[in-house]
């Protein structure tokens, strides 16, 4: 899963979920892991009135475009109806911001880059959405050309090439690392999935 939220240099994509009672703040952590909560906060539920620019059924991602013109990928979470929803239509939907659950410094806090063991178990333990849906984890690595330290939110491009890309920080634990990056860092993050909860039929007039 490669889902985030890019800025203008490519398509945007942003990151997941819907309007669910929330989980209390551990209800996904391993005992012997607590800096990994792997819960997606309620707060990050975004609603967008859009137009299907395309679907996918095979991997139900769906590409919406806003008002604005900017265009958004989700995945269509285990409650959407594809098969109600064509391309064209004019639609609600209600997904989760990318949220990134560990970020560390090109060599991590202990000054050693984190291990492929280490993120690999950050990856198996699925995140849960409010109202206890899964969603998948990926990891992602670049260069960081952005910091909002009000919104805890960084950009980040891979240096290979390829478009800027926002995942916001909402692990209690690592959001005080956000103060000691800086761009030209190098940072790891374990990103969550963009799921959309809700994709909805909407009154035309806005497109």
């Amino acid at each position: 899963m490669t889902s985030f939220r890019r800025m203008a240099t490519g398509p945007a994509l942003v990151i997941c979920a819907a309007c669910l009672p929330m989980l209390p703040p551990h209800s996904a952590v391993a005992q012997d892991n607590p800096v990994i909560t792997n819960v997606v906060p309620e707060s990050e539920a975004v609603a967008v009135y859009a137009k299907i620019q395309s679907i996918d059924s095979a991997t139900r991602k769906v590409v919406l475009l806003g008002r604005s013109g900017t265009s958004i990928t989700v995945t269509a979470g285990p409650i959407v109806r594809l098969d109600l929803l064509k391309v064209g239509d004019t639609v609600n939907a209600k997904y989760y911001r990318s949220v990134a659950f560990l970020v560390s410094g090109a060599h991590g806090e202990s000054g050693t880059p984190p291990s492929a063991e280490e993120t690999a178990q950050m990856i198996s333990r699925p995140a849960q959405a409010p109202g206890g849906v899964a969603v998948r984890l990926t990891r992602m690595s670049g260069l960081v050309v952005g910091i909002d330290m009000a919104a805890h939110r960084v950009d980040v491009v891979d240096p290979s090439g390829g478009g800027v890309y926002t995942v916001d920080v909402t692990d209690p634990a690592r959001i005080p690392m956000l103060a000691r990056l800086k761009v030209g860092d190098t940072i790891t993050a374990i990103v969550s999935e963009t799921l959309a909860v809700s994709i909805e039929p909407a009154p035309h007039g806005w497109f």
